[in-house]
């Protein structure tokens, strides 16, 4: 009897075209997708700041200013306009709205007060204006102060001193070639850990529910769950058959979204290199093998929590609000894991939902321990044979199962 229930529970996914394209293929797709899109956005975003060239204000500049950047106006991605005081507000108000980048204001007798550094405790002073809100403002901003005010002053400089090094105690890692030490594939990791995890632990559930919540809820409603409940079968029988039948859908489903993971690996180098990682990491089968345990263990965990939740439940909408709230914690704890910075506790792994996501941000930065991966795994077979067990009691309670 228990195979028959497991057959029928597929053959309604399986004969279902609208159930078999939700349940496994848009997971897969939209992880694929959503990588090429992010590739494409990210790609785009950095390439239009740099292209972008900065609209910059400057008031009351002295002449050496001038004469230094008409020797390096044709080096920098920047129009600059040589202003006077009683365009100040108009130009602040432009740079609020997005119009205009950048404003730079010299101080009163600035060059005057530079060569007569000996009697001033205080250095002039160069004010800047710009809108951090603004992609374009903050990086003028950035650009103006490294590739033309620092210029400038190792001018005033050596000017003063004859020679630049003079005013130089010391360099930093100027023969050091060694200096950065850092794991590459780790690096080129971080930049797919940061969503990744997070779009897994959301597809995964959703995946479950949006099947899970017909498959019990639904028949009660329907009242062929009471017929079924009088035939002479064992209803743990029944109960296991039916989140066998679930589990199998899920399970389908988790491995055409772990093929999506895989196949958008190529097309997320967009980002991973719009970020500054030069590259996508090159994960080893083991991490893979990882990866995919991991998310077989979280589907047994939805699949237990759909099933309770959906057995106890009198109809496929009381099923639902059920599940809300059980969704909105699952979003959480996948958006919690997105900005986590290390690796967490031991302990922590073993929290359901939770722990396996960030087990899969673990295995993404080339941080999961086995003591780590074990934990995962183990607590979530825990806990699905505890939900498990807690469902078959539940086929046992005829108030329940009836709708009495």
């Amino acid at each position: 009897m228990f195979n028959v229930i497991l057959r029928k529970e597929l053959k309604r996914v399986f004969t279902d075209k609208r159930l078999i394209f939700s349940s496994f293929i848009l997971p897969a797709v939209s992880i694929f997708l959503t990588y090429i899109v992010l590739g494409m956005m990210f790609s785009n975003m950095v390439g239009d700041i740099r292209e972008h060239k900065a609209s910059v204000y400057v008031q009351n500049s002295p002449g050496s200013f001038r004469e230094y950047y008409d020797t390096i106006s044709n080096k920098v991605n920047m129009n600059i306009e040589f202003i006077e005081a009683d365009k100040i507000e108009s130009i602040k108000d432009s740079i609020l709205t997005g119009e205009a980048d950048l404003l730079v204001e010299f101080e009163n007798n600035f060059e005057a007060k530079t060569a007569g550094y000996l009697d001033r405790e205080v250095p002039p002073e160069i004010k800047t204006y710009y809108n951090p809100s603004e992609d374009y403002s903050k990086d003028a901003r950035g650009n103006f102060i490294d590739q033309v005010l620092n210029g400038y002053e190792r001018e005033i400089l050596a000017d003063r001193f004859g020679n630049i090094n003079y005013t130089t105690a010391f360099v930093i890692d100027r023969t050091n070639e060694e200096g950065v030490i850092v794991n590459e594939e780790k690096a080129k990791g971080k930049a797919l850990s940061m969503i990744v995890p997070m779009l897994i632990g959301i597809i995964l559930f959703s995946s479950a529910m949006g099947i899970g919540l017909d498959t019990i809820a639904g028949e009660k409603e329907r009242g062929t769950m009471s017929t079924l409940l009088l035939t002479p079968v064992k209803r743990e029988t029944i109960a296991l058959g039916k989140v066998a039948g679930l589990a199998v859908v899920a399970v389908i489903s988790a491995l055409c979204s772990f093929v999506g993971i895989m196949a958008s690996m190529p097309f997320a180098s967009n980002m991973l290199m719009a970020g500054g990682s030069g590259g996508i990491p090159e994960f080893t089968l083991g991490q893979y093998g990882q990866l995919l345990l991991i998310m077989l263990s979280l589907v047994g965990v939805n699949v237990g929590l759909v099933c309770l939740l959906s057995v106890r439940a009198r109809s496929v909408k009381e099923a639902g609000s059920y599940v809300a709230p059980v969704f909105m914690i699952v979003m959480v704890a996948a958006f919690s894991t997105m900005f986590a910075s290390g690796t967490p506790e031991t302990y922590k792994f073993a929290i359901p939902v939770y722990g396996s996501i960030s087990a899969i941000k673990a295995v993404l930065n080339f941080e999961l321990g086995i003591d780590q991966f074990m934990v995962t795994v183990i607590s979530s077979v825990v806990v699905t044979l505890i939900l498990i067990k807690a469902i078959t009691n539940t086929f046992n309670n005829e108030k329940i199962m009836l709708n009495a």
